[in-house]
């Protein structure tokens, strides 16, 4: 990409750009905490509750403004205004948190594993059937949750933005008794720790990230991010806060490496993502086995 065409991708592109940029930096730190607590399935399952929740905002969006109202109709939820964006984060953070109770209280009991495949099946059953019942048709749906995100708008880029920074900020100010609570429950207990206030914090953390990056940068780009830095960088680092910045760089390269290559061959934005986790994934591995 010539120095002019990353000019016009900035004019044309910036907010979609600049989202990209910090979802990479943000969602692989959260990633961590989900690899360190055994619930990496979680990175896949949970982005695919909330896809589930926008789906099913759409299909009920006639009755939803002939009931309640509140300024949502058809224009309003597919112009990326504020009032539609609200209505369909509305219905990802609700899924998405219920879903995450949900797995939360079945810890322990049976296979996780399974359970947590079984609930991505239904859920990806439950959200093509949403959107082949939504008014706007399965087109406009499908383009939104499969990584179609060059047209994301101010308010779209200025939801993300908010949230993650004040994800960032928490992680950055918490994270030693995040990480504590995460990796060793008993020792916090046995030092004092609200061990409940942390796990409910990084719940908290865990379901706005997942809601608000599924609404703007759709689900397919958030599964990489979740997964596949946090997965190349505990192979290379030494500590838990080495674990955190390897994420975030390799988050952010893999940003980087999807942004250039959708420029570069006309890709879906969030699938390259995907591809640019992938090949760091595939690169950490030699430097691995140098290392020994």
């Amino acid at each position: 990409m010539d120095e002019l065409t990353l000019v016009q991708a900035f004019e044309f592109f910036g907010f979609a750009i600049c989202a990209t940029l910090i979802a990479g930096l943000v969602c692989p730190l959260v990633g961590t905490f989900l690899l360190v607590r055994r619930t990496g399935f979680y990175g896949v399952a949970l982005p695919q509750f909330a896809a589930t929740g926008v789906a099913f905002g759409f299909a009920i969006l006639p009755w939803w403004q002939t009931h309640v109202g509140l300024g949502v109709d058809v224009e309003s939820a597919t112009a990326g205004d504020h009032v539609g964006l609200n209505y369909h984060l509305f219905w990802a953070s609700v899924f998405t948190f219920g879903s995450l109770g949900v797995l939360l209280l079945g810890r322990g009991k049976g296979t996780e594993t399974a359970r947590v495949a079984a609930g991505f099946a239904i859920a990806s059953g439950l959200t093509i059937l949403f959107a082949h019942a939504s008014p706007v048709g399965d087109i406009y749906v499908h383009e939104l949750l499969r990584g179609e995100i060059l047209a994301i708008g101010l308010h779209e880029f200025e939801t993300l933005a908010v949230v993650l920074v004040l994800v960032l900020g928490a992680l950055v100010i918490a994270h030693r008794d995040l990480v504590l609570v995460s990796y060793d429950r008993e020792s916090a207990i046995v030092l004092g720790k609200p061990v409940v206030a942390w796990e409910m914090l990084l719940q908290l953390i865990t379901g706005a990230t997942i809601a608000t990056g599924v609404m703007t940068v759709g689900p397919v780009l958030l599964f990489g991010l979740l997964v596949l830095p946090p997965l190349a960088a505990r192979s290379l680092a030494r500590s838990m806060t080495g674990f955190l910045v390897c994420s975030g760089i390799l988050g952010v390269g893999s940003a980087g490496i999807g942004l250039c290559a959708s420029f570069a061959y006309d890709l879906p934005l969030g699938p390259a993502v995907v591809l640019g986790g992938a090949i760091l994934v595939l690169l950490v591995k030699p430097v691995c086995w140098l290392r020994g």
